[in-house]
């Protein structure tokens, strides 16, 4: 299991895409604040199978807001002359991007080799230099590895828990999480240290002697992962850092989903690929920059 201990991949930007709605902001877009009571309109698709939509327009807005070379006619419809995103044009723009590019389907929602042919096509279309692919049959650390280089390249990456394998209406899917401190009395205790860089031959440390602190050892706040949302399947997310979690043990993935963030763990998706679905459908778009 590679250690990212030494190493934050993640994205430079905590607040990924924020978007401002009723006076909250959200991390990213949510394909549900589209309505669905119109069965045969497109805001019905964009709701019901627009989350690789929703990733994808999230992706040219993520590196919009950290360089206005990224920006093009479609992310303007997003900010209109601002830095900020609120989500009456989010969702207008969201609408652009999917009549111009990703075309959402019914049931079959959005192919990943579309999200990455759109992607490329965007990119090309205003000579952005990023090329995109759809990559199949990765390993457990091949993932890992891509999507380290991506992120560390300040890249989101489109991830998809794809359908039950071979039976795609199948119910079986993995857990989201979001943290949950465990909360207890602050330690009062506290030690004097004498500043290393003077004299200090004296045996013990003393208020009177020159040059020292008193410091109150750091709080340390537990905490642990609970499931917010379980047997999520047929979906698309976008991981904005990977956390080497040396508390759970775990390898977990801080994601983007529904205007939230959210924590999946890396050895649960790995084992949903193995068990229930496929490394066809459940896979990554690999983006890179080649000019």
């Amino acid at each position: 299991m590679p250690n990212y201990r030494n190493s934050k991949p993640e994205l430079s930007n905590s607040s990924y895409v924020p978007v401002i709605k009723n006076s909250d902001t959200f991390y990213g877009g949510s394909q549900m604040w589209f309505p669905d009571n119109h069965v045969f309109s497109k805001d019905y698709l964009i709701h019901n199978y627009g989350c690789g939509t929703i990733a994808t327009a999230d992706l040219f807005l993520y590196l919009a807001l950290q360089s206005s070379i990224y920006r093009s006619l479609e992310t303007e419809i997003a900010f209109r002359g601002s830095t900020q995103i609120y989500s009456e044009n989010y969702e207008a723009y969201v609408r652009t991007i999917n009549y111009q590019y990703t075309k959402t389907k019914r049931y079959v929602a959005v192919f990943g080799t579309r999200i990455a042919s759109v992607i490329t096509d965007y990119s090309d279309s205003y000579g952005f230099g990023y090329k995109a692919s759809w990559r199949i049959k990765l390993t457990y650390y091949d993932m890992l590895d891509i999507m380290e280089e991506m992120l560390l390249q300040d890249i989101p990456v489109i991830l998809s828990i794809g359908p039950n394998t071979p039976k795609p209406w199948g119910k079986k899917g993995i857990s989201f999480y979001t943290i949950r401190e465990i909360e207890y009395p602050e330690n009062t205790d506290s030690i004097t240290v004498v500043n290393p860089n003077t004299d200090n031959s004296l045996s013990e440390p003393n208020e009177l002697i020159p040059n020292t602190q008193v410091i109150k050892p750091p709080i340390k706040k537990p905490y642990y992962y609970k499931t917010s949302a379980s047997q999520i399947n047929g979906h698309y997310v976008t991981v904005t850092g990977i956390i080497r979690d040396d508390v759970a043990n775990q390898i977990m993935l801080r994601i983007s989903s529904w205007g939230k963030l959210y924590y999946i763990n890396y050895e649960e998706y790995r084992d949903y690929i193995e068990s229930y679905g496929d490394a066809f459908t459940s896979s990554i778009v690999r983006i890179r920059k080649i000019y």
